[in-house]
């Protein structure tokens, strides 16, 4: 069995516990609370920035300035921004994944982060309102804090599959033909969490076919679905790459690999 992480990964757990402990404080008068919906200005991704993204963005950037370690950082709010005076790390975030959940009160939302450096990579998905994380390194399978290591479901009876799935119209028949296969389909919210769930192993598959999904939002459930025993592609079948453009923007698939084809092909995306 592989180990569970290196002495690198577990340092980095630490950083990345400290600092959704710092947005759950951040953000705790604003959960369930109109006012953290005010929008304060427009982000970087060209999305408004509302007051509680501000506060648990800059709770993440607090967190990271006292570790002592550079970062470049790349935020859903702010951009790109440089910790220290040379980057260890390159860091892809997203502070609060679920922001209409959590103004709405609606326990599901979450911090994401990935962290790389050369060959290393490591990501950081912590469920906010649960107190729960999911986590994984490339190469050392992935993990929750409560649970250990995660593996997806060994569900290959499409007709049962349980999945979370977004889009807009005009393309809204592409879920509709997976409707009328899977057994459920859920829309709950939060991107991150909703891939850590594929990962863990609590749904089957996630499908976002509104073209919006951008790095920050993808890069850590990628890493810890892969590392669970999943695949990640876009709606052709073709893999994702994290290039660090915040304005790109691509459909994704994720799901316990078993009948991703026959996903692709239901939304007429794989080869037929």
């Amino acid at each position: 069995m592989k180990k569970r992480l290196s002495p690198q990964g577990s340092d980095l757990l630490v950083l990345c516990d400290n600092a959704a402990r710092a947005v759950h404080s951040a953000i705790r008068e604003m959960a369930n609370n109109s006012d953290g919906g005010q929008m304060v200005e427009m982000g970087a991704d060209g999305t408004p920035t509302k007051q509680i993204d501000r506060a648990a963005e800059n709770a993440v950037l607090n967190t990271l300035r006292e570790s002592g370690l550079g970062f470049q950082v790349l935020s859903e709010e702010i951009g790109e921004v440089l910790i220290g005076e040379k980057p260890d790390y390159f860091l892809h975030l997203d502070p609060l994944d679920g922001t209409f959940n959590a103004i709405a009160g609606i326990p599901f939302y979450s911090v994401s982060i990935y962290l790389s450096k050369d060959d290393f990579h490591f990501g950081y998905i912590s469920d906010l309102a649960h107190g729960e994380c999911y986590y994984a390194e490339a190469g050392r399978c992935a993990y929750s804090g409560k649970n250990g290591i995660l593996h997806v479901s060994g569900n290959a009876d499409l007709s049962q599959f349980s999945i979370s799935a977004y889009t807009l119209r005009p393309h809204t028949g592409r879920i509709a033909a997976i409707g009328d296969t899977v057994r459920r389909i859920r829309t709950l919210g939060s991107t991150a969490l909703e891939m850590a769930y594929v990962a863990s192993g609590k749904m089957d598959a996630f499908v976002d076919l509104r073209g919006r999904m951008r790095v920050v939002d993808m890069a850590a459930g990628k890493l810890i679905l892969e590392e669970a025993g999943g695949m990640v592609t876009d709606s052709l079948g073709a893999a994702l790459h994290l290039d660090g453009n915040m304005w790109q923007r691509t459909d994704l698939i994720g799901s316990n690999g078993l009948r991703h084809a026959d996903l692709l092909r239901l939304i007429g995306g794989g080869s037929h």
